[in-house]
């Protein structure tokens, strides 16, 4: 298989122009793309502070815009990908689809040239599909019509369906906005949505045929984060000890704080009328059993990237569990900017210290538990004005889903280790 075209680039040191362009700069911001990706992000979190409707679209394009992170693509995908989620998700939020008339078909255009590649190597992650970088290697022809064929099928049914729901929400008014202009309005939207997708098929098709990687190759491998007192420690307990320990632990503290999480989000859910107070303490325990939990994992060892997100995790619920329960007084406003920058960070850190080289069982559960987190802390920073029972209710869903992804993760650990017959 042939390397892609950032991979061209021999090994660079230093900060040179090449590196600044292909990376990676560092383990959390790899290049000016993770760049983009933070400021939209930040966006989003902006929107939420201020009570913005909008956040509900940025939200879901921001989570978009972490899956695309998670599975790895090129340069290339990554960044057409964040063009389309901006125009999508930034033109819905600053108005642009009723200001100017062919904005609209201006999305429907090049957001499928974007996203119609993506969503074949997400087919791809996920083992349903022939992988674009090894066909050249298989039946040449008969791999790359596919690759084409289906490409250009999933943003055809994307535009359609996408249209299918305009037209179902027009009917039942629920959002009580007017979306189909009329059938000219939905055959030029279908129309740019085919054209958009044959450009993608086309796009990946090529890439095929020259056999480039279908993940982001790292030109200048970024050095982990600097080693600390803590991180120091760490491997002294763990050189110190037999690997057996370590072994029988695996699962423990994941077991642990879903289990607490659960019964914490049961409690606030069950409570016939739970005071903040409540609320505070309730949320506050399971903050600081996670803290606990990832300082056990963090002494257990794991990659400079791995142990960073821990560090972060811990120190971000550390300090929000103290606050919510060493103030008596708290308000809710404060709460819930405290809870929902604790979930923002660990949304972060998890997705951030995800290794490529993890299983891919262990890696999607640890994206699903990154992004609800991200969309519940998006949630969270969203709520404060809202009545406290709807805040209750919130804070105990995310409990709940929260804790049942930890215990998925920890039946997903103990299972290795009795296949490993450890």
């Amino acid at each position: 298989m042939t390397a892609a075209p950032e991979t061209m680039v021999t090994t660079i040191r230093g900060w040179d122009w090449q590196r600044i362009l292909y990376g990676d700069w560092t383990w959390l911001v790899r290049d000016w793309i993770d760049v983009i990706r933070l400021a939209f992000i930040g966006g989003t979190i902006a929107f939420a502070v201020q009570g913005r409707s909008d956040v509900i679209a940025l939200t879901a394009a921001s989570s978009v815009l972490l899956i695309a992170r998670i599975i790895d693509l090129p340069r290339w995908f990554d960044f057409g990908l964040t063009v389309a989620m901006t125009l999508i998700a930034w033109g819905t939020a600053l108005h642009l689809y009723g200001q100017w008339f062919y904005y609209d078909k201006v999305v429907h255009g090049l957001s499928p040239v974007a996203y119609a590649p993506v969503l074949y190597i997400v087919l791809v992650r996920l083992g349903v599909v022939p992988d674009p970088g090894e066909a050249i290697r298989e039946r040449r022809t008969a791999r790359i019509s596919g690759i084409f064929i289906v490409t250009l099928a999933l943003g055809m049914a994307v535009g359609a369906g996408y249209e299918s729901v305009e037209w179902f929400e027009d009917k039942l008014d629920i959002l009580g906005g007017n979306f189909v202009k009329g059938l000219w309005d939905t055959e030029t939207d279908l129309l740019a949505d085919t054209s958009g997708s044959l450009v993608g098929a086309t796009f990946l098709t090529v890439w095929a045929m020259h056999g480039w990687s279908s993940r982001r190759v790292t030109v200048v491998p970024a050095p982990g984060p600097s080693s600390t007192a803590l991180e120091a420690a760490a491997e002294r307990l763990r050189t110190g000890h037999s690997s057996a320990p370590k072994s029988r632990l695996a699962g423990l503290p994941l077991a642990a704080q879903g289990f607490v999480a659960v019964v914490g989000g049961l409690l606030l859910l069950a409570l016939p009328s739970p005071s903040l107070r409540t609320l505070g303490i309730v949320f506050g325990i399971v903050l600081l059993v996670f803290a606990a939990f990832e300082a056990v994992e963090l002494v257990r060892g794991g990659s400079g990237a791995e142990r960073a997100g821990r560090l972060a995790t811990i120190a971000a619920s550390a300090v929000a569990g103290t606050l919510a329960l060493a103030w008596p007084t708290i308000s809710q406003y404060a709460l819930l900017y405290a809870a929902g920058a604790a979930s923002v960070v660990f949304a972060f850190a998890e997705v951030a210290s995800l290794s490529t080289t993890l299983d891919s069982h262990e890696r999607w559960l640890g994206a699903l538990a990154g992004l609800a987190a991200f969309v519940f802390g998006v949630a969270l920073l969203a709520s404060p004005g809202k009545s406290l029972q709807a805040v209750i209710t919130l804070v105990g869903v995310y409990l709940l889903v929260l804790g049942g992804l930890r215990l998925v993760r920890a039946a997903e650990a103990w299972r290795e280790r009795r296949a490993s017959g450890v």
